[in-house]
C-alpha cells in the first residue's frame, strides 16, 4: 500500500537499536485508567522469566511484537514478514476497542504498556518522523516510526496513541539517541528515541489477517484519520 504523502523517510545509519529492555528511556507514570491491555508472561518461568505487553484489537485477536510472541504463551495466528509485529490470538471479550488511525509528524501521542507487577505505564510525548534502520534486524525493511515519549522494559507489545486515543502503532524498540547518526552526520534533534510500529504501514497485511481469521463472519477492523479524512473503513459488522 502505498503511503500517505505525510510519511517521510530517510535512511540512516543505526550503530545500536536494542529491543525495549533495561530502566525507562524517560519518566512514566502510573494510571489506572487506559486502554485496553493484557500482560504477556514470555520464557520458561523456572529458568528464564520475562514478559511484554499485547494490544486487544478484536474480541479474540491482540497484536504484539513480534519478539514477544515469539516466547510468550499465546498461538501465533501471524507474524509480519518485515516488521517488529505479530497478531496473537486472546479471550478479549470484555475488553472495549480502540479505533485504529494515522499520526502526524509532531502530533502528541503516548504510550502505554505493563511494567513487570501488571501496572500499566504511560509516557507523554511528540511523534517525529519515519526512518528506515539500514542495521537493524526488524526495521531495514520496514519503516521506524520514531517519538520521544518515553518507554521501558516490558512495555514492547503496548500501544501507541494520538490525541484523538486512536491506536496508531504497536511499542518495539529503544535507541540511544548518541548512537544514531543520519548519512550526513547529524543526530537526531531530540531527547530520546522510541520506536514503535505505525499501523499505517502494516494496514493491508492486518486487514487480511483479520479477514482470514473470522472468514465468514467478515470482521473489519475500524480505520480513522482524525485530521483529515474521517472514517477510511466501515465500522466492524
Amino acid at each position: 500500500m502505498a503511503c500517505f504523502k505525510w510519511i517521510y523517510s530517510a535512511v540512516f545509519l543505526l550503530l545500536v537499536v536494542t529491543l525495549v529492555s533495561g530502566c525507562a528511556n524517560g519518566r512514566l507514570t502510573a494510571v489506572t485508567e487506559h486502554p485496553a491491555l493484557d500482560y504477556e508472561m514470555t520464557g520458561i518461568p523456572i529458568l528464564f522469566f520475562g514478559f511484554g505487553t499485547s494490544t486487544p484489537i478484536t474480541p479474540n485477536l491482540s497484536l504484539t511484537a513480534a519478539h514477544v510472541a515469539k516466547t510468550n504463551y499465546d498461538k501465533v495466528i501471524a507474524y509480519h514478514p518485515e516488521c517488529d509485529l505479530a497478531l496473537v490470538e486472546s479471550d478479549n471479550s470484555v475488553q472495549s476497542f480502540s479505533s485504529l488511525g494515522l499520526v502526524y509528524p509532531n502530533d502528541k501521542v503516548q504510550t502505554f504498556g505493563m511494567n513487570f507487577t501488571g501496572q500499566v505505564l504511560r509516557g507523554d510525548g511528540a511523534y517525529h518522523r519515519d526512518l528506515m534502520l539500514i542495521e537493524s534486524k526488524y526495521f531495514k525493511a520496514c519503516p521506524a516510526s520514531i517519538t520521544d515519549a518515553p518507554v521501558q522494559d516490558g512495555m514492547s507489545g503496548g500501544g501507541v496513541y494520538n490525541e484523538a486515543n486512536e491506536l496508531v502503532g504497536i511499542i518495539a524498540a529503544v535507541a540511544r539517541k548518541g548512537d544514531i547518526r543520519l548519512l550526513n552526520g547529524e543526530q537526531l534533534p531530540i531527547e530520546r528515541v522510541s520506536i514503535f510500529v505505525a499501523l499505517n504501514f502494516v494496514r493491508d497485511w492486518l486487514d487480511a489477517q483479520v479477514q482470514s481469521y473470522y472468514g465468514a463472519q467478515v470482521y473489519r477492523l475500524t480505520w480513522h484519520d482524525s485530521k483529515a479524512q474521517g472514517q477510511i473503513l466501515a465500522d466492524n459488522h
